[in-house]
């Protein structure tokens, strides 16, 4: 069984890598970093992930000419329902929203997502999983943009990492561009049952081929707080810092988190994060 789900994941790879090359940027939608293990069957989960961009960089040639929205107050929301489809394995839909400074709400795009372990918790020194999503987004020259990520994941007495490196291809797009590379990662701290300090940290380089420089890069770190409020309702959040000039000085994030199940899925985890 291991041998035919690391053939399906080899088999992703190889699609992907066939494909015609486009690009895509940061998704600041997906500001989450996920570990390599899942919530478990019957298991369902409503999330709600809110960015605010306190700061916002200097606005771009495209953002000047009306082409791309102004980053500075943009509010952006996903919403999510997750649902554990085996012990292994669980999907997801995303409906993604913004909020430009003192404007409407508008759509910004869906998201579809599976993700997987490659086997229990534990079993191993370094936890194994993978991600695959399909993006239809609004604001953005692709149609439809294709993200595949191995997850990694390692305890070190209480101290937790997960890596989440990412390659992002759009495959209908008006250009031709190639695999884009970005990632996510974290570590915290087991400190107390239900509240836990860590560290977030986001970015990408552009395309693989030909990265931006690294004045047009993004890259940002949030220190972050996970917390539990009741069985089942989590919350995280905490302010996110740019790290190059063209990334949005100070961006506040906000995580609410919901997990249920009818008799007979698995229970809501104890764990805040």
């Amino acid at each position: 069984m291991r041998v035919q789900r690391g053939s399906i994941v080899g088999g992703v790879v190889f699609a992907l890598a066939l494909a015609p090359a486009s690009a895509s940027a940061l998704n600041f939608f997906e500001l989450e970093v996920y570990p390599a293990t899942t919530e478990g069957k019957g298991l369902h989960e409503l999330e709600d992930t809110s960015s605010f961009v306190a700061n916002g960089r200097r606005p771009t040639d495209e953002e000047l000419d009306g082409e791309d929205t102004r980053r500075h107050r943009l509010l952006r929301t996903s919403l999510e329902y997750n649902y554990g489809l085996t012990d292994k394995i669980d999907v997801a839909a995303y409906l993604d929203l913004d909020r430009p400074d003192g404007k409407d709400v508008e759509y910004a795009g869906m998201r579809f997502r599976a993700r997987g372990a490659l086997w229990d918790k534990g079993r191993y020194p370094v936890d194994l999983g993978w991600y695959l999503e399909a993006e239809v987004p609004d604001h953005d020259p692709a149609d439809l943009e294709l993200d595949f990520r191995p997850l990694i994941s390692r305890d070190v007495g209480r101290f937790s990492i997960d890596l989440n490196p990412g390659f992002e291809l759009p495959t209908v797009a008006d250009e031709r561009r190639t695999f884009e590379f970005d990632y996510a990662a974290r570590l915290y701290y087991r400190w107390f049952f239900d509240l836990q300090p860590g560290i977030e940290f986001y970015g990408g380089i552009g395309q693989i081929r030909k990265p931006d420089t690294s004045r047009e890069q993004e890259h940002y770190v949030f220190p972050v707080l996970y917390g539990q409020l009741a069985r089942g309702l989590k919350i995280s959040g905490g302010p996110g810092f740019g790290l190059t000039r063209g990334s949005d000085p100070v961006i506040l994030k906000l995580v609410l988190e919901y997990e249920f199940s009818f008799p007979g899925g698995a229970q809501p985890s104890s764990r805040p994060y």
